[in-house]
């Protein structure tokens, strides 16, 4: 694995004596970690935060390194930790920005509560400032001081690194996010990051929708908001189509939610006992189609689809703020509001068709 990654990387290994951290060189479209760790763990779990069924497996080679690398077309976050993490027996766990075609390099004795949790970094360009960007990161988190990361970006307005920084100090202030965004140079702003701080720009927006909808759900009696998007089979499905004949519920999921897939069997045997009565709509949310109609297939959910594409005002309407949520509508009318895997949604349907 060792010899795969250096010819990958066309370089030999930063932790190779005297290797200074501009010999590095990346290739276009694969994001490489490398890691030289005194914790004891001899395995590292590396996943991308946007898919956690993506669980990668590192084994520590013969030299006491932890090498990676994987195809890559945007900027992506990594969640990357060992066993013992889960055991709550020390270890090591961090979030890596995973940007392609660069090569980050960690070396030392991971420590919670030291600067940039203790460790050492090297790499290609876009790494040279990593470990002050993480200082200033972890005081945002640990101290609420965003004065670090602001003063950081103010002084790397040409620095990629600082993009990445900008949500450490917006996520929860839009105002402050642009403001921020506005001190970076436009090569940075409009370069290969564009896409990556576009998100973090909506991705603060969407925080705020969530805080000010939070606890809130759509009053009992109230109309249910129309809506009409695709099913499936790229049909339209409207609401207000649907008639008045059954109870409709509202199945806010996605494929990326755990606990929405472990709530299948059980709704399926409702759906089976009630199916008469019963309309189930399931509204994917925060997915791809392709990952959306797969779960669909893989999980033989005998009920109607729909997608709910990014920017669509649903979730909006609906008070969405955690999945998986079900709507319970009765002539057009909102009969309750059931958020997480709860039994009482189950008991809510056995008393309405008990009636």
């Amino acid at each position: 694995m060792l010899a795969a990654i250096l010819t990958l990387c066309g370089t030999v290994s930063v932790f190779a004596q005297n290797q200074k951290p501009s010999d590095l060189k990346g290739q276009p479209g694969i994001w490489v970690f490398m890691a030289k760790l005194s914790n004891p763990d001899d395995t590292l779990l590396i996943v991308p935060t946007d898919d956690m069924k993506n669980l990668n497996t590192v084994v520590r080679d013969q030299n006491g390194a932890f090498l990676f690398s994987t195809p890559l077309t945007e900027t992506k976050v990594y969640f990357i930790f060992t066993p013992s993490r889960l055991r709550h027996q020390g270890g090591f766990s961090m979030f890596f920005d995973a940007v392609p075609g660069e090569v980050l390099a960690v070396q030392g004795l991971s420590q919670d509560d030291k600067p940039a949790n203790g460790l050492t970094y090297d790499g290609t360009k876009f790494y040279q400032h990593y470990a002050e960007a993480l200082i200033a990161q972890k005081k945002v988190k640990d101290d609420k001081s965003a004065q670090p990361a602001i003063d950081f970006i103010k002084t790397y307005p040409d620095d990629e690194i600082s993009a990445v920084l900008v949500e450490s100090v917006g996520i929860n202030d839009p105002d402050r996010l642009e403001k921020m965004l506005a001190t970076l140079s436009p090569a940075i702003r409009n370069g290969r990051l564009k896409d990556f701080i576009d998100k973090q720009i909506d991705d603060s927006k969407e925080y705020l929708k969530q805080q000010e909808m939070e606890g809130k759900t759509l009053k009992p009696g109230s109309t249910a908001p129309d809506f009409t998007l695709n099913d499936i089979n790229s049909r339209p499905l409207t609401l207000s189509k649907m008639g008045n004949e059954k109870i409709i519920v509202l199945d806010f999921w996605g494929s990326w939610c755990t606990w929405c897939i472990k709530g299948f069997p059980d709704m399926k045997k409702y759906y089976e006992k009630y199916k008469d009565k019963l309309e189930i709509i399931g509204m994917d949310c925060n997915d791809t189609e392709a990952k959306w109609k797969k779960a669909v297939a893989d999980n033989e959910l005998p009920w109607k689809h729909v997608f709910v594409p990014k920017g669509s005002p649903v979730l909006t309407d609906y008070m969405i703020t955690g999945f998986p949520t079900k709507i319970i509508i009765g002539n057009g009318k909102v009969l309750s509001t059931v958020i997480g895997e709860d039994p009482k949604f189950y008991e809510l349907l056995d008393t309405l068709f008990a009636e």
